[in-house]
């Protein structure tokens, strides 16, 4: 017995009344016939939820004939087959957030930038399902290892949009006396999903096996290693370490982060126009936490060396472009001075949080599917030592090694050196 309940059918998720509900907003003119769900994918998409293919069948109101036309959704929900990977989720309250994020700030950004940055919310129920724009026909995942330039490029301009709602969306609403910040007024939005620092909680025990996972990567790489997993300890649960990068900044301007920007979630037109899914672990900081996370997980390190103030230039270029549609002028929000000496002070958090993140996103799919369809699987994998699978395949997966020594090479320099 692995612990799947087989018992449920996904039809279920969603009721007819529901379907038609999602239909009407879609298109009034729409008469419903019927719907069905399937996988969205036989491969694991992601860790937070699961993921299915919603497809309702409609015919004209207004016409006589009665053929069939058929559209299609995006259908998240609460896992129906892992019921501790179902509990993980629910203590972590970020299924619940994310319908938030795009009922309550979302749907509104997407309203006042000049190109969309994420797919359009439809429907959402109790909190254990979410209806959002299927954009499969369009955009797709990008199934290799690192982003090239145009990818990048697309990326960076998306991100800038996205963060520049944020920003558009406040000074809307902000005084010459007071001055509106997000955070003070959708606390729920943007409860810390990734990280908890609290004993006992799943966050706290998911945070814990990811560093023990990191401190015993040292060994592959330096002989200074018990020194190093000291460091990297005390950086992610000290109080003036990692802890104070995930709060708000009193010194830069904040806007909403994604902080989970790597490969699945994010996808890509043919022309390398970019949209962002599963905003489950935003949270309110400087941007270039954002940017500096997406481009340590997803681009190649020689090459991102290279090019990296290039790339920052690039964002910060979109974003007061983007700004500057809305007659905001950046340097009263973000100068270029505040913004480069924000690099330096986010790069070891960023890359901290890109080690810890690579604990998961970079697993090989075979590992991926075992840790999420068996539930004792899942629970010492996500909370008490995922180390043994990690280092297993660090052994004997070569390119499983080089991809994520792509992130460990530089974090374990970085803390060599502080």
């Amino acid at each position: 017995m692995n612990g799947v309940d087989m018992g449920f059918k996904i039809d279920n998720i969603l009721s007819e009344e529901d379907c038609k509900k999602v239909l009407f907003l879609l298109d009034e003119s729409k008469k419903f016939i019927d719907f069905r769900i399937n996988k969205y994918s036989e491969n694991v998409v992601g860790f937070l939820a699961e993921h299915y293919l919603l497809t309702i069948s409609s015919s004209d109101k207004n016409e006589r004939n009665t053929f069939k036309k058929y559209d299609t959704f995006f259908l998240k929900s609460m896992p129906l087959l892992n019921a501790k990977q179902k509990a993980y989720i629910k203590n972590m309250d970020v299924f619940k957030k994310e319908i938030l994020m795009y009922k309550n700030l979302l749907s509104e950004f997407l309203k006042l930038t000049s190109k969309p940055f994420a797919p359009k919310y439809y429907f959402s129920k109790s909190d254990e399902c979410m209806v959002i724009e299927d954009i499969s026909s369009n955009y797709q995942v990008c199934n290799v290892e690192y982003l090239n330039y145009g990818k990048i490029k697309g990326a960076l301009e998306s991100l800038a949009v996205f963060h520049a709602a944020s920003i558009i969306f406040e000074e809307r609403r902000s005084t010459a006396q007071t001055p509106y910040r997000i955070n003070e007024h959708f606390t729920k939005e943007l409860k810390e999903g990734t990280f908890s620092f609290k004993e006992g909680h799943v966050r706290n025990m998911w945070c814990k096996s990811a560093a023990k996972c990191l401190a015993d990567l040292t060994r592959l790489f330096t002989d200074n290693h018990r020194e190093i997993a000291k460091k990297i300890e005390d950086y992610i649960f000290s109080e003036e370490g990692l802890r104070r990068s995930l709060r708000p900044s009193k010194k830069y301007r904040n806007v909403i982060c994604h902080d989970d920007l790597w490969r699945n979630n994010i996808m890509f037109s043919k022309n390398n126009d970019c949209l962002f899914v599963d905003f489950q672990l935003t949270r309110y900081t400087p941007p270039v936490f954002d940017v500096l996370l997406m481009l340590n997980i997803n681009v190649e390190r020689e090459y991102l060396n290279q090019n990296i103030w290039l790339f920052l230039e690039m964002y910060y270029g979109f974003l007061k472009n983007e700004l500057s549609l809305n007659n905001i002028d950046i340097e009263n929000v973000l100068s270029k001075d505040d913004f480069i000496t924000s690099v330096e002070d986010y790069t070891l958090a960023a890359l901290t949080e890109a080690g810890l993140y690579g604990t998961n996103v970079y697993l090989p799919e075979h590992i991926s599917k075992v840790v999420v369809s068996n539930m004792d699987v899942f629970e010492e994998f996500s909370f008490k030592n995922r180390s043994p699978f990690i280092m297993k395949e660090f052994g004997s997966n070569e390119a499983y090694r080089k991809r994520f020594s792509n992130v460990l090479v530089p974090l374990f320099n970085m803390f060599e050196e502080v």
